[in-house]
């Protein structure tokens, strides 16, 4: 089983959702499958702009977590955890 570090600013999103069982189940469920896959961008999307290098996973219809993989160390760094607005500053989906 791989290590994840999260980031101070994901600790901080995660006690501010605290009490939406949705986004905690789902980041408990995404958490999970890091953990455990071969490979861990498989998972995820890939972004670009403000979050290159990282993969994004969604948790519920409106919020996603952003990650990090570094093979070299089977590592990943949970980099943040927000709905789509407040990640990428826009909404394409509509």
């Amino acid at each position: 089983m791989r290590f994840v570090d999260v980031s101070e600013k994901t600790k901080k999103k995660l006690k501010k959702f605290r009490s939406d069982k949705a986004i905690i189940e789902g980041f408990l469920r995404a958490l999970k499958e890091i953990k455990t896959v071969p490979d861990p961008t498989t998972i995820g999307e890939r972004k670009h702009g403000l979050y290159a290098n990282c993969y994004g996973i969604h948790l519920t219809k409106n919020h996603s977590l952003v990650y990090m993989y570094i093979p070299k160390e089977d590592i990943v760094i949970l980099v943040d955890l927000d709905d789509h607005k407040n990640l990428y500053g826009r909404d394409n989906r509509s």
